[in-house]
């Protein structure tokens, strides 16, 4: 079966970003029907499948180990490459090479991967790729900030209503949009990771099926022209409730009026806090660059930052949508600030500050919330 790299690699390429890959419950069914060809992978928590076209009818059904399969193909160079069964293995042949991956059995047949569907779902409504696009690129760096630390379970998940996705850490980040029907959702940082595949609005449903014990379990479809996601959620009513504290803070905090507010560059400002971060990169006691305090002071003209070197760097304000009644001084930790600017797509945003407890960064529909460092 002559199969086209590219749009098959695309595919595998981010299936590979979310598939579980310390797991040995990853494993990936090659299937035809008709003149289509289905991917489809599961760890049991999620399970996707990616439909491609073929130009003629083909038998085909192997299972293999996901990551090793999928690795191998993001890695191919030539325009197409050749699937074959070969007794008990998958042959994969890309110009003069040639590779073979053991198929996966129970017992004496070849392994069935378990479809998660979702058979009553009580939600159903079109999702737009924008959305979850946005989910993906921007709710994602709040919560990059925790990695490889000791942290809550609820730094790790995505909550999504019909108005936003909020996500939390050492601050917040709310990005609000408007969904078509109410629904309330935690994803984790797999299922979100796989928001990659869909070019296309999707047809989203969310319900509760019942389990092998008879216990109603969450569940979401994602589905488009040619991908298919379900996934089992961890949304009950506990961390439903355990969440909604800090995201009605988190809203609290970016609705309060701010005596300070300046409109400035976030490239102008981003590239300011990376000339100062160069020194403590190269301080003496080598820094842990996740944690960066640096004085920040807001003036009439310009907002000054200055290190714990006693280095100091400028950027100037727009002065015809700024207001400063007097000159504010706060002190934050700079690496989460810059997390903030490098994720504008936007020229500029606007900082509002004074309160004394937090700086809220804003663009557009999309909300960040830093807390200031108190000074010992």
């Amino acid at each position: 079966m002559i199969i086209k790299t590219k749009d098959f690699q695309d595919a595998a390429k981010n299936i590979l970003l979310a598939a579980d890959l310390d797991s040995n419950a990853a494993n990936l069914e090659i299937v035809t029907r008709d003149t289509f060809l289905y991917l489809n992978v599961t760890n049991k928590e999620y399970y996707v499948s990616v439909k491609f076209p073929l130009e003629t009818p083909t038998e085909f059904k192997a299972v293999v180990d996901a990551s090793l399969f999928l690795e191998l193909v993001a890695g191919i160079s030539t325009e197409t490459f050749d699937l074959t069964v070969v007794g008990n293995a998958v042959n994969v042949k890309a110009g003069k090479s040639n590779y073979k991956i053991a198929m996966i059995f129970d017992n004496d047949k070849l392994m069935e991967l378990p479809v998660i569907f979702l058979a009553e779902p009580t939600v159903e409504m079109s999702i737009s790729k924008d959305i979850l696009e946005s989910i993906l690129n921007v709710n994602s760096k709040e919560l990059q900030k925790a990695k490889g630390q000791n942290i809550n379970e609820l730094h790790k998940l995505y909550y999504i209503d019909e108005t936003g996705c909020f996500t939390f850490t050492t601050g917040a980040c709310l990005n609000s949009f408007t969904l078509e029907k109410p629904v309330k959702l935690l994803l984790n940082e797999k299922i979100v990771k796989l928001f990659k595949l869909f070019k296309e609005d999707v047809a989203f449903q969310f319900g509760y099926d019942a389990d092998a014990t008879g216990t109603a379990r969450p569940k979401a479809v994602f589905k488009t022209s040619n991908v298919y996601m379900a996934a089992r959620l961890t949304c009950d009513d506990i961390l439903l409730q355990k969440i909604k504290g800090p995201c009605e803070a988190s809203k609290n905090y970016i609705n309060e009026t701010y005596p300070t507010h300046v409109v400035i560059s976030a490239p102008a400002f981003a590239a300011a806090i990376s000339r100062l971060m160069l020194f403590t990169k190269n301080s003496i006691n080598k820094a842990n660059m996740a944690y960066v305090p640096m004085d920040i002071t807001f003036t009439n003209e310009e907002v000054i930052i200055t290190d714990t070197q006693g280095n100091v760097d400028y950027v100037a304000i727009e002065n015809g949508e700024s207001y400063v009644d007097t000159s504010y001084n706060l002190r934050l930790n700079i690496a989460d600030l810059k997390s903030v600017l490098d994720s504008c797509k936007t020229g500029h945003v606007t900082m509002n500050c004074g309160n004394g407890r937090s700086v809220i960064i804003a663009r557009g529909p999309i909300s960040n919330v830093i807390p200031e460092i108190r000074r010992v």
